[in-house]
C-alpha cells in the first residue's frame, strides 16, 4: 500500500472524528447535540442514505483499507454517471428489450458512494467481509439465493406466490438493503416523544414499515411472540440511542439469518444533518462471528414533508397468469428434453 494511499484514509478518519467532536461538544466550538423539550437527544427528522454505490462488502481492490481518497469516489461517480444502465435497450423483440420498459430511474442503482468515503458499509471486520457462515447458515443462504435466482423471470421462482417476494410486498428486511432497488434511496422519518422513538421506512413500491422503540427501560417480549421487524427496546447511552431488537421470526431473512437474528443498533446525531446509523449483526447459528454495518444518514429537505407512505399491491390479478406460466414453461422445457432424448 502506497504512503499516499494510507495518509488519505488517516486524513479522512481525522477528519470525521474532529466533526463528530465538534458536534458533540467535546471541542473547541463548544456546540452540543440538540435536545428535546425533555431532555432527550433529538434525532427527529427526515433522514436519506441516497442512491449509494458504496457495497455492503469490500471490494478485493480495496483490500485492507477503510476509505477511498477523493480522486478514487470521484472516478467511481463518474463511472456511474456514464453507465446507461437499463437505459440501453435490447433488440426489438426481445425479452430484454421488453423488460427494459422499466428503464434506470427503476433500478435504484447507486451513483454515489457514501459521505464518509468508506470503501465498505461493514465496518468490522476490519477487512470488511461477512464473517463465515456456520454449515446452517450457508444452507439457508443457499435456499434463500434459488429462491431469487431468475428461474421463471425476474421474480423468481413460481412455485409458491408467497416466495415471490417482488409481487407479494413483504416490505423491509431489517437491518435495510442499502443500496438496493426496493429502499429507494433509504429514507427514513423518526418522530420522538417521551420514552418511545417511532421511525417510518420508505421503500418504494414494496410497502414501507414502521417501528415504535419503547424507550422507557420495559423488557422484550415473550421469546414465543414473533414479529416481522422484531421486538425493539431502546435506551439512551450519552447521545447515542442504542435498540437491541430480538423476536424475529422464522420468515426473517436477513442474508440467511431467521428467528435467531440479534440487532444492537446505535443512532448518532454527529453533525448537524447527519445521523451516523451502526447495526451490529448477531446469530450464531448463521454466522461465526458478529459484524457491524456503519451508513451516514443525511438530513432531507423536509420543506415539503418529502416521505411518502407506500402502499405495495403488486401480483393482486397475475399472480394466477405467473405461476400459470410457469407450469406451461416447465412442460415445455420437459417437452424439449424428451425430444432431444428422442422419446415420445
Amino acid at each position: 500500500m502506497s504512503r499516499q494511499v494510507r495518509s488519505a484514509g488517516v486524513l479522512a478518519s481525522a477528519i470525521a472524528a474532529v466533526a463528530v467532536v465538534a458536534f458533540t461538544g467535546g471541542g473547541v466550538s463548544g456546540q452540543s447535540a440538540p435536545r428535546t423539550p425533555w431532555g432527550d437527544p433529538d434525532l427527529q427528522g427526515i433522514w436519506g442514505v441516497g442512491y449509494i454505490l458504496t457495497p455492503l462488502e469490500r471490494p478485493d481492490k480495496f483490500a485492507g483499507r477503510e476509505f477511498l481518497t477523493d480522486e478514487e469516489a470521484a472516478a467511481l461517480e463518474r463511472e456511474q454517471a456514464t453507465n446507461p444502465g437499463r437505459n440501453k435497450r435490447g433488440s426489438s423483440g426481445t425479452v430484454a428489450d421488453v423488460e427494459g420498459a422499466y428503464n434506470d430511474v427503476f433500478t435504484g442503482r447507486g451513483t454515489r458512494v457514501v459521505r464518509t468515503k468508506r470503501t465498505s458499509l461493514i465496518v468490522e471486520p476490519s477487512d470488511g467481509k461477512i464473517p463465515p457462515r456456520t454449515p446452517e447458515g450457508e444452507k439457508r443462504l443457499a435456499a434463500s439465493r434459488r429462491v431469487r435466482d431468475d428461474e421463471f423471470g425476474p421474480g423468481g421462482k413460481a412455485d409458491d406466490p408467497e416466495e415471490r417476494t417482488q409481487d407479494r410486498c413483504t416490505g423491509i428486511t431489517l437491518p435495510v438493503n442499502f443500496g438496493s432497488a426496493g429502499v429507494s434511496g433509504g429514507y427514513v422519518r423518526i418522530v420522538q416523544t417521551k420514552g418511545l422513538v417511532t421511525l417510518y421506512y420508505e421503500e418504494g413500491h414494496h410497502g414501507g414499515a414502521y417501528r415504535t422503540i419503547p424507550v422507557d427501560g420495559s423488557p422484550h417480549l415473550p421469546p414465543h411472540v414473533r414479529q416481522w421487524l422484531g421486538d425493539a427496546r431502546g435506551r439512551w447511552e450519552g447521545d447515542t440511542l442504542v435498540v437491541d431488537t430480538t423476536n424475529f421470526t422464522a420468515k426473517t431473512n436477513y442474508q440467511g439469518s431467521r428467528e435467531n437474528l440479534h440487532l444492537i443498533e446505535r443512532f448518532t446525531r454527529t453533525a448537524p444533518d447527519m445521523v451516523t446509523y451502526r447495526v451490529t449483526i448477531e446469530d450464531p447459528s448463521t454466522f461465526t462471528k458478529p459484524w457491524t454495518i456503519e451508513v451516514p444518514y443525511t438530513r432531507g429537505d423536509e420543506k415539503a414533508n418529502k416521505i411518502y407512505e407506500a402502499a405495495c399491491h403488486e401480483g393482486n390479478y397475475a399472480m394466477v397468469s405467473i405461476l400459470a406460466g410457469a407450469r406451461a414453461l416447465e412442460k415445455e422445457k420437459k417437452a424439449g428434453a424428451r425430444t432431444r432424448s428422442g422419446s415420445q
